[in-house]
């Protein structure tokens, strides 16, 4: 919850920023050697201080999700929309469907939570029809939704889809940008990154590229677990898997229902991952605002009973965290009101017969 607000400079070069707390409001200024712009879609906001024309062309990925059950599937498929023959997916994801992604512009404000537009529901909707008609899915069978801004380098396409996903590195007045590239890409954006800061930081080690990714760790978990939940604590935490173990109270090494969360990564997510809100804590630490219904409202009272001592919250605080929570979820995760959803079913009916003639 700290915002990169204002740039320092010395001699025209950028050498450090003003930070503000947006919990407690307090101010602190670091300075540094080197300032790597790697704030994604809010990239340009940094840049416009050092009179830098903007380059960022957000673009909103927007998903649905789906329980396993409604809409099975042991893979990933990828294949293209009926509509305008764009590449989009449907994988098992955490015990449910994912089904995404959409790809349009976003003109609203970044500071505000995106969420899923009626027409991208109807997209998705009818990409998911179409690719499985027998199971004559609807609006009502999404579990949640969820939608991100991509920090996409503007080229002047008229299509969104057309726009680069390759990343960027440059450098004006001694701040380093780095933006678009993708998840996957990651340990070669930060490669790049590094090459491009070595004439500031002279001892920087040399980079070896054939070194591995993730520290190698040999432990073992309690034998109550099964399998599949030891290789997702251990792919998850690591070596503190064995501390998130050791935390669990009795019959918090269970999951939640319908979910492969277990109770115990709650109370460890609480104890030890920096949750401030509890929108923090049931969508980002835990994701369990996207795999059950309602954003998990259900599961709430045993939620506070796991985590509200962990987090030292009295009840007031709870129960304003609890109602900023449903709030969010109603308003970002779920979907839009049903009457402003299209049906997508004529258009798919359309398609399908100027195919057949």
């Amino acid at each position: 919850y700290v915002t990169a607000e204002t740039l320092l400079r010395s001699n025209g070069q950028v050498c450090g920023v003003q930070v503000r707390d947006g919990v407690s409001g307090a101010t602190a200024t670091l300075s540094a050697r080197v300032v790597i712009n790697a704030t994604g879609a809010w990239a340009d906001r940094l840049r416009g201080q050092i009179g830098a024309a903007p380059r960022i062309r957000p673009l909103r990925g927007s998903h649905l999700i789906f329980s396993a059950q409604r809409l099975p599937l042991s893979q990933a498929i990828s294949f293209l929309h009926p509509f305008d023959r764009r590449p989009v997916f449907i994988f098992p994801w955490e015990g449910v469907t994912l089904v995404g992604t959409t790809d349009v512009d976003h003109d609203l404000a970044l500071d505000v939570e995106p969420a899923i537009t009626p027409a991208e529901v109807t997209y998705l909707m009818a990409a998911a029809d179409a690719q499985f008609p027998s199971l004559r899915l609807t609006v009502a069978d999404v579990i949640a939704s969820y939608a991100g801004v991509r920090p996409v380098i503007g080229s002047g396409q008229v299509d969104p889809s057309k726009e680069s996903r390759d990343h960027v590195v440059w450098e004006e007045a001694g701040l380093l940008t780095v933006t678009g590239g993708k998840l996957t890409t990651f340990r070669l954006i930060a490669v790049d990154v590094l090459r491009e800061v070595r004439h500031r930081l002279p001892t920087l080690p040399t980079i070896n590229s054939e070194q591995s990714v993730l520290n190698q760790f040999d432990t073992q978990l309690s034998a109550s677990l099964t399998e599949a939940q030891r290789r997702r604590l251990l792919g998850r935490h690591g070596a503190e898997a064995v501390a998130v173990v050791a935390a669990a109270q009795p019959c918090e090494l269970e999951p939640l229902p319908g979910t492969l969360t277990l109770w115990a990564e709650l109370r460890w997510a609480a104890r030890a991952e920096g949750v401030v809100h509890l929108d923090d804590l049931l969508l980002r630490r835990v994701r369990l605002g996207l795999l059950l219904p309602a954003g998990g409202a259900a599961y709430l009272p045993r939620v506070r009973d796991i985590c509200q001592a962990e987090l030292g919250w009295d009840d007031a605080r709870w129960q304003a965290e609890e109602e900023a929570y449903r709030a969010l979820w109603q308003r970002c995760y779920s979907l839009p009101d049903a009457a402003a959803i299209a049906d997508w079913r004529p258009q798919l009916a359309a398609i399908h017969s100027q195919r057949q003639q």
